[in-house]
């Protein structure tokens, strides 16, 4: 039932919705370690000794890497463009809290995956029972930003950084 409240004031406030990633996806831009370096420099390295489990994971954590840094230097740019007023802040902000969620206390800090941390900018209290990581949406509504926390309710927010 929160989960559609959350979907249902998305669609409300006539603002795109976009479905929560479960994690980074992979990128089709880089084939593999052993495609991706010469067969001398795959060599050098001594890549040659890992098994194909051991190199999928390598490959995967490379995927990981590369898509969650290109989340953040993202990030980074468009809140300095935002800083400098070159562009209007986005309208819809999707990430997943940090960590466990147990609810608000009036002065919580949530730190976000993208790097971001907002600040509740209303007083209320609220529990919940405990959701690991829960996925977040932000919309810039009126003069502020109200965050809704999929299993947790929403709260209005400020960006602290």
């Amino acid at each position: 039932m929160k989960t559609s409240y959350l979907i249902g004031a998305v669609i409300v406030s006539g603002l795109p919705f976009a479905p929560l990633k479960a994690a980074p996806e992979k990128s089709p831009d880089f084939p593999g370690v052993e495609k991706a370096m010469t067969p001398a420099d795959y060599e050098a390295a001594g890549l040659q000794k890992l098994d194909p489990a051991e190199r999928a994971k390598l490959d995967e954590f490379i995927r990981s890497y590369v898509a969650t840094s290109n989340e953040k230097v993202a990030t980074e740019a468009v809140d300095k463009a935002v800083k400098e007023n070159k562009v209007t802040a986005p309208q819809v902000i999707q990430s997943k809290i940090v960590g466990p969620f147990t609810g608000y206390t009036g002065r919580t800090v949530f730190t976000l995956e993208n790097g971001q941390r907002w600040a509740q900018s209303q007083r209320d209290s609220a529990y919940f029972s405990k959701i690991d990581s829960p996925p977040v949406i932000i919309i810039k509504s009126g003069f502020g930003y109200r965050m809704y926390i999929a299993g947790g309710g929403n709260i209005r927010v400020s960006l602290v950084r």
